[in-house]
């Protein structure tokens, strides 16, 4: 049994107590990860199958008390966990699926097309530029050359998404990037998609209606109630709340009114949790609610940009937040049990690893995580960096994780990049301690940008990592949910893990 002495998660090699030939025949070593959760223990396999056993029957099977006949035994027979009950076909197509995105090029391209802002948020990880700064505007012709960049990546599928700054505030140089990308794939071919990420306050109709006509997918932010929004995110001479719901409202009537699918067409909404919001989950939620709006994704603070800054404002714990979120998670629930629709997506994604064999195509959620090799970011100037966080730092005047330009690089410069490398080393959870040996690895992500800003370094330090106790305090929350075997709570978050192709909602009015 390898595993440190106190350790509650860990790996462990079985080998079936051997008394009697007959009644051990053909049992061989098994191998999975464990993790305690007070006197119950989930086991989790390569392939990202778990159950759940007490602290007896844990006790039995390290010793080697069970065997075939045993219900426990048959139990991990089919879970995955007794070698000899190993459909080996099987497992390699399982691993090959849940890896997929290990052989694809990079589909995510995150498009800076300004950096100028109406909006002051307290927690902008962006380093916002003024609406009245000069050159902080992505040009038609860098634009270009970033489509073109784009295009390089021999990926069959290719999503642009716009950020900012406010995007909208350059939307100029935003309408070309999308006519040249729809221009180029015309003969490309490509599965192309594009993303708005928006404060929606510069949102007019002219705007809304190429986006419209352009199937341009649109998120933005909401902090909940006006107060609690606005409390955050200011917007001069007017309130940042209304504009944002009453563009949210408008679009969701323009797509009714094209008649396609309210799930799969609205705008997508986070939150950007501040210790301002905590007490406050419920009416958050019933604000997403009242809205029509389907998913929430309540989102954690990054120690980046303005938020680095102003963090014992708005700042917290791991343990904080997590209670916050298990607060609104456990109410969305049982919204859901009550016959109300709307997912919580960062438990969504880790459901997805948890439920399904699918890759759900979150590149923080992956090993190696998606940096470089699953998105790359283009600031307005054209310099080309592994992702949008890695901008980020930038903008606070480290270029460490700059790996272009689309003024000289080529693709293929841009990939091998040392940096790149280097992420791609940090991120693979098989070989990093606290990683390799967690139950919670067929499930996790680590990001090394995070890292390099927290704690010093591209692998940063588990034990004492804020992002890895919100991963794992979220895994023990959702687990504990699974482990108590309500079937009605199961088919709610199996029914969260469905991913449907937007596309389908066009198909079927024949578009």
């Amino acid at each position: 049994m390898a595993r440190r002495a106190g350790s509650i998660s860990s790996t462990v090699v079985v080998k079936p107590r051997a008394l009697d030939p007959a009644e051990h025949s053909g049992a061989r070593n098994a191998t999975f990860r464990f993790r305690r959760l007070g006197d119950r223990v989930i086991l989790t396999g390569e392939l990202g199958d778990w159950m759940v056993v007490d602290a007896g029957q844990f006790e039995d099977i390290v010793a080697g008390r069970i065997g075939p006949g045993d219900a426990l035994h048959e139990e991990m027979a089919g879970k995955g966990f007794l070698i000899e009950a190993l459909d080996v076909e099987k497992a390699v197509e399982r691993y090959r699926r849940r890896h997929s995105f290990v052989g694809r090029s990079t589909y995510l391209h995150i498009v800076v097309v300004t950096l100028r802002c109406n909006e002051a948020c307290a927690y902008c990880h962006a380093s916002r530029e003024p609406m009245s700064k000069k050159g902080a505007d992505m040009s038609v012709a860098t634009a270009k050359r970033v489509v073109d960049m784009i295009f390089k990546s021999p990926s069959r599928q290719i999503a642009i998404e716009f950020q900012g700054g406010e995007p909208l505030a350059n939307f100029e140089t935003l309408k070309f990037i999308v006519e040249y990308a729809e221009e180029l794939n015309e003969t490309e071919r490509r599965d192309l998609q594009f993303f708005l990420v928006t404060n929606l306050s510069l949102m007019d109709e002219k705007k809304l209606g190429f986006l419209l006509d352009h199937d341009v997918l649109m998120c933005t932010s909401l902090d909940g109630p006006a107060g609690l929004h606005d409390a955050f995110r200011k917007l001069r001479g007017g309130s940042a709340h209304a504009e944002a719901v009453g563009w949210i409202q408008r679009i969701g009537e323009k797509y009714r009114r094209k008649g396609l699918d309210p799930d799969l067409w609205h705008v997508d909404a986070l939150l950007t949790t501040t210790q301002g919001h905590f007490g406050h989950a419920h009416e958050i939620v019933d604000e997403y609610v009242r809205l029509g709006i389907k998913t929430i994704h309540i989102r954690a603070l990054n120690p980046m940009g303005f938020a680095s800054k102003t963090w014992k404002k708005v700042g917290y714990t791991a343990e904080e937040f997590l209670s916050f979120w298990r607060e609104a998670l456990d109410y969305i629930i049982q919204l859901n049990l009550d016959g109300v629709e709307i997912i919580e997506r960062g438990a969504a994604l880790f459901l997805a690893r948890i439920l399904t064999d699918e890759d759900h195509g979150y590149v923080d959620l992956r090993s190696p995580c998606g940096a470089g090799i699953g998105q790359i970011a283009y600031d307005q100037d054209g310099k080309i960096y592994t992702c949008d966080e890695g901008r980020m730092v930038a903008r606070m005047g480290d270029e460490i994780f700059m790996v272009g330009d689309v003024d000289g690089s080529t693709y293929p410069e841009v990939i091998a990049h040392e940096c790149v490398r280097a992420i791609g080393i940090s991120s693979c959870l098989e070989s990093l301690p606290g990683c390799r040996d967690c139950a919670y690895m067929p499930y996790c992500g680590v990001c090394p940008v995070y890292n390099y800003v927290s704690q010093g370094d591209f692998f940063g330090q588990r034990p004492t990592n804020e992002r890895c106790k919100m991963n794992m305090f979220a895994l023990d929350h959702l687990f504990d949910i699974l482990s108590k075997g309500d079937e009605n709570v199961r088919r709610v978050l199996e029914r969260w893990t469905i991913q449907k192709p937007r596309s389908k909602g066009k198909e079927e009015l024949g578009r």
